[in-house]
């Protein structure tokens, strides 16, 4: 199967929406959250499609190294939006449930990974903050390693910085 990865438009809103709230059932990203973090970076807001369909997509910023521990601490992300960062952040990867396991998470990764690497030489890793089921999969299988659990990242439960070095 033959899929294309370009930067997400206004056009698929929508389909990225239906994807998010499948996902994060708990805290999905409302329409504006997402227009927003596109208009902030459209060259970390990637989608892909399967020629019909859009299957996955991926966001993220650019930022300085920045201490957190809770979601709360970062969430206002155009605030922290650097382009002169060394760090690219990811703040979210969904992959339609019909499409996972088939590899488009590691297509989308690695798509980020290096037009953000063309395009903003000075970044030197990606973070992201993943929740436990996912790390000694998908983040490991992708050159992720756990930096800190973070306990209190969200209410109903902590996550794991994970971080990739170029």
């Amino acid at each position: 199967m033959a899929f294309d990865i370009t930067v997400a438009t206004q056009n698929n809103i929508s389909d990225i929406l239906r994807i998010e709230t499948i996902i994060e059932r708990d805290y999905p990203a409302n329409r504006e959250t997402i227009i927003a973090r596109m208009e902030m970076f459209p060259d970390g807001f990637l989608i892909i499609n399967d020629g019909h369909l859009l299957v996955g997509y991926i966001e993220s910023c650019i930022w300085h190294e920045h201490a957190f521990s809770r979601y709360a601490d970062i969430c206002q992300f155009s605030n922290l939006h650097q382009l002169d960062g060394t760090i690219l952040f990811v703040i979210f990867i969904g992959v339609d449930e019909k499409f996972q396991k088939m590899g488009v998470g590691s297509l989308l990764m690695n798509e980020l990974k290096n037009r953000i690497k063309r395009r903003y030489p000075q970044i030197q890793k990606i973070h992201l903050v993943s929740k436990e089921h996912y790390v000694n999969t998908f983040y490991h299988k992708n050159g992720f390693q756990k930096i800190r659990l973070l306990p209190d990242y969200l209410p109903d439960y902590s996550g794991i910085l994970m971080e990739y070095q170029y």
